[in-house]
């Protein structure tokens, strides 16, 4: 599987052609950044992450609400999925949902994991957490660079675990967009707009 480092992707060990792109990593991260600019890139949709739509304007949350979230994003997932002929970037997936529910509540339950193992064929981009720290109603590490880099360690471990391919992507600015478009590319079968430039 292809486990590469930031724009270093191995090509020709890339997932057969799963034609989705997911990011994921710990938060502050560029995730949602990265996506919006993936999408436009490539001329595919986007998803973006649910739990900022379901957990707006609220200070607390507990399991449930974790779980409805992890339900309405593969509910949307799959809808998205059904029209995406082209391909399609996701912001955020169960991976994140699995690592959030470990670091809040503990073990997650079998359901969740098994939802997990079950999503279709997807490239990883494990964003680095080497941005500036942007503050967030819904972010919680305060900008604890521990934190974050023991966050970004556990979903490292989590995609090697499973074998699931991924390429971290790390830098700044136009480095990092560039690392994640290369990554994307053999996967959604184009050269996205901003490369050909």
């Amino acid at each position: 599987m292809l486990h590469g480092s930031i724009g270093r992707p191995d090509a020709s060990a890339a997932p057969a052609n799963p034609r989705v792109i997911c990011a994921t990593g710990a938060e502050s991260t560029g995730k949602t950044t990265l996506c919006r600019r993936l999408a436009a890139a490539f001329e595919v949709p986007w998803l973006p992450e649910y739990a900022r739509e379901h957990l707006a304007g609220r200070e607390e949350y507990d399991q449930a609400d974790v779980a409805a979230i992890a339900r309405e994003q593969m509910r949307r997932e799959a809808e998205l999925a059904a029209g995406a002929n082209a391909g399609l970037v996701l912001d955020t997936d169960l991976s994140v949902i699995l690592i959030w529910w470990r670091e809040k509540f503990g073990a997650p339950p079998e359901w969740l994991a098994r939802a997990f193992a079950a999503q279709s064929a997807r490239l990883y981009l494990l964003c680095r957490p080497d941005l500036p720290w942007q503050a967030d109603p819904l972010r919680e590490t305060g900008g604890d660079r521990r934190r974050l880099l023991r966050h970004h360690n556990a979903y490292r471990e989590l995609l090697r675990q499973r074998d699931l391919p991924f390429v971290e992507i790390g830098g700044r600015g136009r480095a990092r967009d560039e690392a994640a478009l290369r990554a994307a590319a053999p996967c959604l079968g184009v050269t996205p707009k901003a490369l050909k430039e």
